[in-house]
C-alpha cells in the first residue's frame, strides 16, 4: 500500500474520519466536564542523619541535596546553603543514610500507619493512600510527596499533616532505645502551598487525545474497511484476478433499470461513449482469432451483463456490423424486455422442432440488429443448450452475420454460460464495481478453463463518478477512451 493509494483512500472515506474527530472532540468534551476538579499539594523533606562521635566528610548524597535545595521553591538564600555545608564540614557528621533506607521512608510515607494518624475512618484512609504519589529523589536524601484532593484547602492540610506525622513517626523508629535519641530526622524542605489551579482535568491535554484516538480510529477503520473489502474496485484488479484484459469500464447509471439501452439517449451520454470504446477494443483481440460468436456473462445476477450485451450488439450495429443478439438466459430472460419485443417463438421452439430458426428471428431499430428472444422457460435448458441442435444453430447464425451474442447466465450459479463457451468464440465477463467479489472472478475464470473456454476479456461495470476521480481503474479508462490501437492477445 503506498501513499497515493492511502491518500486516495483518504478521500473516498473521509466521512469515516470526520465522524471519528466529531465522536473523539465530543467525548473528550464530555468526559472533561464530567470529571470532578482535583487539586494537588507537593511538600518537599529531606532525610538527616543525626550525629554520631566519628566525623567523616560530606556524602555525595549531601551534595545532590543541597543541590536540589538552592533550586527549590524553598526561600533560601545560596549564602546559607553554603553556610549549612560549611557547619556539617566542620562539626561531626552523621552516617550515610542509604537508598534502601529513602525507599523504605517513602513507602511509609503512603502506609495505612502513617495515614491512619491523619484521617480517621478506614474509607478515608483507602482514598488518601490512592491520591497520595512519593518520590524518593534518586542519589538525594530528599522526599517529595504529593497530595491529591478535590479541595485544595484539605490538599494542603494532609501534604502538611503528612509531613508532620511521618517526621514522628520516623523519630519514634530510628531510636536505638526509648531512652536514646532517633538517628535520623526529618527536614520540611519545601511547604505545601494551597494550590490554585486543578492539576486535572486538563482540558487541552483530553481534547489532544480525542483528537489523536480518532485519527488513529478513523484512519485505521479506512485501511480495515479496504483491506476487509474484497469486492472488484479497479480495473487493475480485475484484469489481475481474471489474467485477461478488462476491456471497457461503464459508469454508473442510476436511470439504467428504466432505460437500460444507449439509443434511447440518442448515444450522446457517457455510457453510450463507453460502449463505443468496448466495442472498439473488442475488435482489436487477437487479430488472427477474431471472435465471431461471443459469451456475455457475469459470475452472479444483477451485475449487468444483459444491459452489457443489448448495448454492445446496439454499438455494434451503429458501426455498420451485421449483429444477432440471442437471448440464451433459458432461465430468467431479460433481452425481450429491454428491446420491447413480442416473444412469439424463440431460441427454446427452435431447438426443440416448434420453429424456424429464420422465422423466429426479429429484426430491431434502423440497424441491422436482429434478436433470437429465449422463447418459453424448458425445464431442461442446460441440456438444451449442450444439444448438437444449439451447435448447429451458432454454426448457421456465424455464417450469416458479423458477429453472433449471446446473453448467457451468470457463471456461478449454473452451467448454462460455460457450456455455451465451449461452443463459441470465447466469454466476456462482466463484473460490478463494490459488488462482484474477487472470489467470484477466479471462480468464474475457473468455470471456464474447466470446459477449455476462452475468456477474451472482462467489463468492469457501474463505475460510480467518484472512482474515477480518486483514481480506481483510471489506467484502463484511459485506455478504453483512446480506443485500443494495437493487437490485444486473447
Amino acid at each position: 500500500m503506498d501513499l497515493l493509494y492511502c491518500l486516495r483512500l483518504l478521500r473516498r472515506d473521509w466521512w469515516l474520519v470526520l465522524i471519528s474527530l466529531v465522536i473523539g472532540v465530543t467525548s473528550a468534551v464530555i468526559i472533561t466536564a464530567n470529571t470532578p476538579p482535583k487539586y494537588a499539594a507537593t511538600i518537599t523533606m529531606m532525610a538527616k542523619s543525626t550525629e554520631q562521635p566519628v566525623s567523616q566528610p560530606i556524602t555525595q548524597q549531601q551534595m545532590k541535596s543541597y543541590a536540589n535545595l538552592l533550586s527549590s521553591g524553598r526561600l533560601i538564600s545560596q549564602a546559607a546553603v553554603i553556610a549549612m555545608m560549611a557547619k556539617n564540614m566542620q562539626q561531626p557528621v552523621s552516617q550515610p543514610i542509604t537508598q534502601q533506607q529513602m525507599k523504605s521512608y517513602a513507602n511509609l510515607l503512603s502506609s495505612g500507619r502513617l495515614i491512619g494518624q491523619i484521617v480517621a475512618t478506614e474509607g478515608e484512609i483507602r482514598t488518601v493512600q490512592q491520591n497520595i504519589t512519593v518520590q524518593a529523589i534518586p542519589d538525594t536524601l530528599l522526599l517529595r510527596a504529593t497530595v491529591t484532593d478535590g479541595d485544595p484547602v484539605r490538599a494542603m492540610r494532609l501534604a502538611d499533616a503528612l509531613s508532620t506525622r511521618f517526621a514522628v513517626l520516623v523519630d519514634e523508629m530510628e531510636r536505638p532505645t526509648a531512652d536514646r535519641p532517633s538517628s535520623v530526622k526529618i527536614l520540611v524542605v519545601d511547604q505545601p502551598r494551597m494550590p490554585n489551579e486543578p492539576v486535572s482535568p486538563r482540558p487541552l491535554v483530553n481534547v489532544a487525545f480525542g483528537v489523536l484516538i480518532a485519527l488513529f480510529v478513523g484512519v485505521g477503520s479506512i485501511i480495515l474497511r479496504d483491506r476487509l473489502d474484497t469486492t472488484i474496485k479497479t480495473s487493475e484488479m480485475l484484469q489481475h484476478l481474471s489474467q485477461s484484459h478488462t476491456l471497457g469500464i461503464i459508469g454508473f447509471d442510476k436511470d439504467v433499470e428504466r432505460r437500460p439501452l444507449i439509443v434511447r439517449d440518442k448515444g450522446s451520454s457517457l455510457r453510450a461513449e463507453a460502449y463505443r470504446s468496448l466495442r472498439a477494443n473488442l475488435q482489436f483481440i487477437d487479430i488472427d482469432r477474431q471472435p465471431k460468436s461471443l459469451v456475455v456473462t457475469s459470475c452472479l445476477p444483477r451485475e449487468g451483463k444483459s444491459s452489457t450485451s443489448s448495448n454492445l450488439a446496439i454499438a455494434l450495429a451503429q458501426a455498420g456490423k451485421r449483429v444477432i443478439l440471442i437471448d440464451g438466459n433459458l432461465r430468467r430472460p431479460r433481452i425481450s424486455d429491454y428491446f420491447g419485443i413480442e416473444t412469439v417463438a424463440g431460441l427454446t421452439d427452435v431447438l426443440i422442432g416448434k420453429a424456424e430458426l429464420r422465422s423466429a428471428i426479429q429484426r430491431w431499430g434502423e440497424f441491422d440488429l436482429h434478436i433470437l428472444p429465449s422463447g418459453q422457460i424448458p425445464p431442461n435448458p442446460s441440456e438444451l443448450l449442450g444439444s448438437p441442435g444449439m451447435e448447429q444453430i451458432l454454426k448457421e447464425l456465424v455464417k450469416s452475420y458479423d458477429m453472433v451474442l449471446i446473453d448467457a447466465p451468470p457463471l456461478l450459479n449454473v452451467t448454462d454460460a460455460a457450456t455455451l463457451t465451449a461452443a463459441c468464440d470465447g466469454a466476456m465477463l462482466v463484473a460490478r464495481y463494490g459488488k462482484t467479489r474477487q472470489d467470484h472472478v477466479i471462480r468464474a475464470k475457473e468455470a471456464l478453463s474447466s470446459v477449455d473456454a476462452r475468456l477474451v476479456g472482462t467489463v468492469l461495470n457501474a463505475v460510480p463518478a467518484r472512482a474515477s476521480r480518486y483514481g480506481h481503474g483510471q489506467k484502463a479508462e484511459l485506455k478504453t477512451k483512446g480506443e485500443l490501437t494495437t493487437p490485444v492477445s486473447g
